[in-house]
């Protein structure tokens, strides 16, 4: 007898020992109560009518209920039968190397065991595909066909030994070549072959069996198993190590490198496996890519259960526990049997079930399915040749593929490889045009950026339909069996050439559009600038106005002093010594006087030139902002006219509106009205299609209130130099030459000097009254 999930059996002694503890503790407990409620009669038998024996017995089948419980949740067999199994799956044929060197213990606990291991789990992850197993060493050999009998395959692996190929080596060219033949020379994308080794000492040339399996689709799956930089002793039966003639100690090593070339070389994907990491989830994943395909005639063998006998025991010792009483053998009819009555349905159904006869288990039916299934294609080319074309003209797109299968397949008829080639290009010919007029009707709806996918997705159909045509004229002795090919070629040559020239003039379009923008937008910015400047101007020209104010008035207060100063001379005439002294100072004034004039004038002529200066900047900027404008009403009127040209409305349209815009603002430029030029120019903008983004915005922003900051500062440099020329002016006319006296000092000298002469005048005419007179003679 065998079980299908055996390691249920280690429930067996903890549930008994589980029962064995509740059973004392339940009778502690009674015996508790018993003594609590007879106190020293606890003992008495006639005050406790108890069978000691029974109700150890009543245990042992309480014992054996749980365990024929749990033998039938183990679910016993010994003898199984085969039914018919057909699922879709696919067929993976394993090549297992059991050369010398897989007994190499660097992976625990051997190379071969953890190999048999990958293997069985494989097996569990897909019951629905096939396995077929090719043991290997010097020679190879079928050791079991493609089966879908999962049970018996895995029986095969735990088979597998070193001594299941008696020639040592490692001849992968045999064992692919077993494999193939295996296949049956069947081809089709759910095959594939599954490699388990250590590639140590590779013999055989496999690489025209690579070309085969590349050629029919087969991929090649590897699991290396070792170490590809340290190798590992390998033990002999008598628990030595392998050594050679010479008495040296002999490695193995993983032949990584060879290993990935051919796994490279077929399509498929190599793996090392390790104790961490088995590699197994890559490769399960790359099986599950493979196609799928309903496999005919395919069997597996199930076990026949034998669980309802464990059931049917596990039943009646439970009656029993129920049945039988703890009491004495004369009370054994006094206690009730409500227990057993109501136990006695479940029996009787037990039994009817266990009597019944048994009958083989088979596979649940497939309900059919609602949707049409589509016919096997046929394998004949010319027939699959004739459906394709037929799909082709009822404009089914599945005819590409069925085109594709007689391509690959039919490398006898050149002739039907060549006509499926020709047909393959018209449809992608036929595809372009179609894509090309969807292109053509959206740039009649306005919308440019889709025709243009459009049209570059209708390059790559050409493209792909022109490889197709030349590859239908590449065989020699054919050439003439698609004589459309060449007309064909030079119609998509044409078809090439106006899908080019409409792309051309919508880049061309749309890049006029981009350089109007820009133009408009660089109208702006100098737009912009010329109203900055023009704020500049009009601020320092205020400036001059207030310092020429304060000119007049200093030049004003000179006069007045002037005119004093006159009037001093005029009062002081009598006064002749210092008459001479005051004339030189009124030229030393007047030489002063000239000075100063001379250089207002220096500074006036400054300001003329400076003026000049200005007014030439701003002809030039005047002059750039027109060219500016220019430019964006020409590059306007260029979109307008290829928008016209491409039927382009709305777009001529804001064309239009934009250059009457340009036009605007051109005129409130010429009237010195930069705010108004300024909003025409953001209308043309709009109308463009190309308004200015925010971060655009707030950054003409900044940059605006930093140059207006910025003339702010100069504006205020520039009034304190003005202060400081005014107070350094005022400097010099306080200050006195050198050599020279000032005009206060000066007065006061005369005033002396007056006041000294008068009074010696004064003491000549009082002498000259203190004298006698003198007596004139008579004559």
């Amino acid at each position: 007898m065998r079980f299908i999930q055996p390691q249920l059996f280690y429930l067996v002694l903890p549930v008994l020992l589980a029962v064995i503890v509740l059973a004392v503790y339940a009778s502690h407990c009674r015996k508790q109560k018993v003594r609590a409620l007879l106190g020293n009669g606890d003992t008495d038998p006639a005050a406790v009518k108890l069978s000691p024996p029974r109700r150890r017995f009543r245990i042992f089948l309480l014992l054996l209920t749980m365990l024929f419980l749990i033998a039938a949740a183990a679910r016993p067999f010994w003898s199984s039968q085969l039914v018919p199994f057909e699922p879709r799956g696919r067929d993976l044929m394993v090549i297992f190397d059991v050369s010398k060197s897989m007994l190499a213990t660097d992976i625990a606990p051997s190379r071969l065991e953890h190999a048999k291991f990958l293997l069985r789990q494989l097996v569990e992850s897909a019951p629905n595909d096939r396995f077929g197993l090719v043991a290997f060493a010097g020679k190879a050999y079928l050791a079991c066909p493609l089966t879908s009998d999962s049970l018996a395959f895995t029986q095969y692996i735990d088979e597998l030994n070193t001594d299941t190929v008696p020639l040592g080596g490692t001849n992968l060219e045999a064992a692919l070549r077993v494999a193939e033949q295996a296949f049956k020379a069947a081809a089709g994308g759910n095959r594939g072959i599954l490699l388990f080794t250590d590639g140590d000492e590779l013999a055989g040339n496999s690489a025209a069996l690579v070309n085969e399996l590349r050629k029919r689709q087969i991929p090649l799956f590897i699991v290396g198993l070792g170490d590809p930089e340290v190798g590992a002793p390998v033990p002999e039966a008598d628990g030595t190590l392998k050594r050679d003639a010479s008495g040296q100690l002999i490695t193995s090593k993983l032949a990584e490198t060879s290993l990935k070339k051919l796994a490279g070389e077929t399509g498929g994907v190599y793996v090392r496996s390790t104790v961490t990491d088995t590699g197994l989830a890559v490769i399960e994943n790359r099986i599950k890519r493979l196609d799928t395909a309903e496999q005919q005639g395919a069997q597996r063998t199930l076990p026949i259960e034998k669980f309802p006998l464990a059931l049917i025991a596990a039943a009646i010792c439970l009656v029993l526990y129920f049945l039988l009483s703890e009491r004495p053998l004369e009370y054994r009819f006094s206690r009730p049997k409500s227990a057993a009555l109501l136990l006695l349905p479940a029996m009787l159904f037990l039994l009817a079930g266990a009597a019944a006869p048994e009958k083989p288990e088979t596979a649940p039916a497939q309900q059919p399915k609602e949707i049409p299934v589509e016919p096997e294609p046929p394998s004949d080319p010319a027939e699959l040749y004739n459906l394709a074309r037929e799909r082709q003209i009822a404009g089914d797109e599945k005819a590409a593929n069925l085109y594709e299968t007689v391509i690959r397949d039919a490398a006898d008829r050149p002739d039907l490889q060549t006509r499926s080639l020709y047909n393959l290009g018209t449809g992608e010919h036929r595809n372009a045009r179609t894509i090309a007029q969807q292109a053509v009707a959206k740039v009649k709806a306005q919308q440019l950026d889709p025709a243009l996918e459009e049209l570059k997705k209708a390059e790559g159909r050409l493209k792909s339909a022109e490889e197709l045509y030349v590859r239908s004229l590449e065989i020699p002795q054919l050439q003439n069996a698609v004589p459309e090919a060449s007309n064909n070629l030079q119609q998509l040559a044409d078809d090439r050439k106006k899908i080019e020239e409409l792309k051309k003039k919508i880049e061309e379009l749309k890049k006029l559009q981009q350089q109007a923008q820009q133009q408009t937008q660089q109208a702006q910015q100098q737009n912009q600038k010329d109203q900055q400047k023009q704020d500049q101007k009009d601020q320092q020209k205020q400036d001059q106005q207030q310092g020429q104010q304060g000119q007049d008035q200093k030049d004003q207060q000179k006069q007045d002093q002037q005119q004093g100063q006159d009037q001093k001379d005029q009062q002081k005439q009598d006064q002749q010594q210092g008459q001479d002294q005051k004339d030189q100072q009124k030229q030393d004034q007047q030489q002063g006087q000239q000075g100063q004039d001379q250089k207002d004038q220096q500074k006036q002529d400054q300001q003329q030139g400076q003026d000049q200066k200005d007014q030439q900047k701003q002809d030039q900027q005047q002059k750039s902002g027109e060219n500016a404008l220019d430019q964006a009403r020409k590059s306007a009127e260029e979109l307008k006219n290829k928008a016209d040209e491409l039927q382009q409305q709305n777009l001529s349209k804001q064309a239009e509106q934009a250059r009457q815009e340009l036009d605007k603002a051109k005129e409130s430029r010429e009237q010195q009205k930069f705010d108004e030029a300024q909003k025409h120019l953001e209308e043309a903008m709009k109308a463009l299609g190309g308004s200015q983004g925010q971060d655009q915005k707030d950054q003409q922003s900044k940059d605006q209130k930093d140059q207006q900051g910025k003339d702010q500062k100069d504006q205020q440099q520039q009034g304190k130099e003005g202060q400081q020329d005014q107070k350094e002016q005022q400097g010099e006319e306080a200050k006195p030459e050198d050599g020279k006296m000032d005009e206060k000092t000066a007065e006061q000298l005369l005033q002396m000097m007056a006041d000294e002469e008068k009074g010696l005048r004064d003491a000549i005419k009082q002498h000259q009254r203190s004298r006698q007179p003198r007596v004139e003679k008579d004559w």
